[in-house]
């Protein structure tokens, strides 16, 4: 395969040796019972996973990124799939202390839609890309599950699992501030939006808008004077910006949704953070120049297209999936080249290319997500030490769900947008399960003392 002689080839490079022994190397202290190796060794993957180049009719090759971020990029898939096997190797040594149920509910689902679209490609399309597209979709499912998903057992498996998620956007705004500081034409050539290293503006938004939440966690979770508490506002305030600059409507709305649900019942705190972002705005913005934040190409770009919130491209698309699905409501529509292309949703996505076989276990992934959610939100009323921890993975998880309406990332296989699903819905499912565990143990104890007071 392609991807197999490229990484052939580049791992030769001295930069590929580098980071192939980087990676061994962290693979192997992660398995040496360091679970901050193990999470970081997730973020790493998360950001590869992201890692795409721009492509249409009219441009071909986009402009090359700096050094050795151009590199990595070319390499993304292949590099992505190293670092699935070592995520893998170090999984399949993880125990499991306590746990019952490692695997969430909605996952299941999400595994038998996949399923179809392997069907559907092996019988119709070309076998050798549904082989590939199951072996990538299942070795994420695999690392997830007997990886991460093993690993939370306490408190601190937890808030590493929002850390890597944060890690993410950190790596993500620190690629793309240095590619800034020497070439921004590079990340924002596409009618001046920013769409980074992703490659498209759309999943550079929904990239941000999965990571904000973890960055809110964390900075209300650190202690009150840590100065890492601010480091976490500022990659936060980075990522609102760079959100704002990819002028996705959806990512923006969907970002506001998203913190809303999480200060849902915490007001009060979400008004100190946009008072701290006013105040650092009112002194630094003065004393810029336009030439320091380039204002006029930056943000002319992103005010038209929000000026313009009558026009929507998906309209079309969406009345097509619907109208297909009216025409092939079983099935689907039928195949067209060599495999299934999904575009603009993930849920009328699945209703046109494969009708009610595909959109049942669909539309049941996310009714199970939301249970998931409701289930959440009821155990931070009656455990209000649990609001933090249960917010962050509501408000992610939803606003996934919610960008899936309008991308399909939903469908992919080998994405940083479902390894984001995947993460937030294996730390919903601990804390369910802890959760449910505390209360069994607080009954126990309960009815062994009242055993003893009877005998006494």
């Amino acid at each position: 395969m392609n991807f197999v002689n490229q990484l052939l080839n580049f791992i030769v490079t001295p930069l590929g040796f580098i980071l192939l022994g980087g990676g061994l190397f962290l693979a192997l202290q992660a398995n040496q019972k360091r679970p901050f190796l193990g999470w970081f060794l997730v973020a790493i993957f998360g950001f590869s996973a992201s890692l795409n180049k721009f492509a249409n009719e009219f441009i071909k090759e986009p402009p090359p990124l700096v050094f050795p971020l151009q590199q990595i990029r070319e390499l993304g898939r292949p590099l992505t799939i190293i670092l699935l096997v070592l995520l893998i190797f170090i999984a399949l040594k993880a125990k499991n202390i306590w746990r019952k149920k490692i695997m969430p509910q909605p996952l299941i689902y999400l595994i038998l839609v996949q399923s179809v679209i392997f069907f559907k490609i092996l019988v119709y399309g070309n076998p050798e890309f549904a082989f590939l597209s199951a072996a990538t979709f299942g070795g994420v499912v695999l690392m997830v599950i007997m990886g991460p998903s093993r690993w939370l057992q306490n408190e601190e498996n937890f808030q590493l699992g929002v850390w890597s998620m944060a890690m993410v956007g950190v790596i993500f705004g620190v690629a793309n501030g240095y590619q800034a500081l020497i070439d921004k034409y590079a990340i924002t050539f596409v009618h001046g939006w920013f769409l980074g290293t992703t490659g498209n503006p759309h999943h550079a938004a929904i990239l941000i808008t999965a990571t904000i939440p973890a960055f809110l966690f964390l900075f209300l979770h650190n202690e009150k004077h840590s100065w890492m508490k601010w480091i976490w506002l500022g990659f936060l305030a980075l990522a609102i910006f760079g959100l704002l600059m990819t002028a996705s409507r959806t990512g923006t709305i969907v970002a506001v949704v998203s913190v809303l649900i999480f200060f849902r019942r915490q007001g009060g705190k979400l008004l100190q953070i946009v008072l701290i972002f006013g105040v650092i705005a009112a002194f630094v913005l003065p004393s810029l120049s336009p030439t320091d934040l380039d204002t006029p190409g930056l943000l002319s770009a992103t005010s038209s297209k929000w000026s313009n919130l009558d026009t929507s491209t998906r309209d079309g698309v969406w009345s097509g999936y619907w109208r297909i699905f009216l025409e092939y409501p079983l099935f689907g529509m039928p195949f067209v080249g060599d495999r299934l292309r999904f575009g603009e949703s993930s849920w009328l996505g699945v209703l046109g290319s494969m009708g009610l076989v595909g959109a049942i276990p669909m539309f049941m992934f996310g009714w199970t997500s939301l249970q998931m959610i409701f289930k959440l939100d009821h155990l931070s009323k009656i455990r209000p030490d649990y609001y933090l921890k249960c917010s962050v993975v509501i408000a992610g998880l939803l606003s996934l769900l919610v960008g899936g309406a309008s991308e399909a990332y939903l469908l992919g296989n080998l994405t940083f947008s479902l390894l984001a699903v995947f993460l937030y819905l294996v730390l919903g499912n601990y804390l369910i399960e802890f959760a449910q565990r505390e209360y069994n143990y607080s009954i126990s104890q309960y009815y062994h003392n009242y055993m003893l007071s009877s005998e006494s």
